[in-house]
């Protein structure tokens, strides 16, 4: 396999990102649900604790729900209440979550040089 694969070289160089020790580790689940949230976040929507759920497909809700308490004592989201409906929870990045996700930019830049 020819070793200049952007793919592969942006696998490496996250990898390492995610082994620093400013950031948090993240299980599998963890990560799958971070970025779920931030392919919403980026279209300047807000997704709820009830429809991230529905998101992850294969995951049952009492593991997301699980996954989101663990990320949020992680400091990667926070959750805000609807400014109508007290009951609804929505997800919300922290500046840990948005510092995770520029490292993740720059592994992507990097790879594509």
């Amino acid at each position: 396999m020819a070793s200049n694969n952007v793919y592969f070289k942006f696998l490496h160089l996250a990898q390492a990102v995610q082994k620093l020790p400013s950031f948090p580790e993240l299980d599998s689940v963890e990560e799958r649900l971070i970025n779920v949230c931030a392919s919403v976040w980026y279209s300047d929507m807000k997704v709820s604790v009830t429809e991230i759920a529905n998101m992850l497909p294969g995951t049952s809700e009492r593991t997301s729900h699980r996954r989101i308490k663990s990320l949020l004592a992680k400091n990667m989201i926070v959750l805000k209440n609807d400014d109508k409906d007290k009951r609804v929870k929505y997800i919300m990045p922290t500046q840990l979550a948005d510092k995770y996700f520029k490292k993740m930019e720059d592994c992507l830049q990097l790879a594509c040089r």
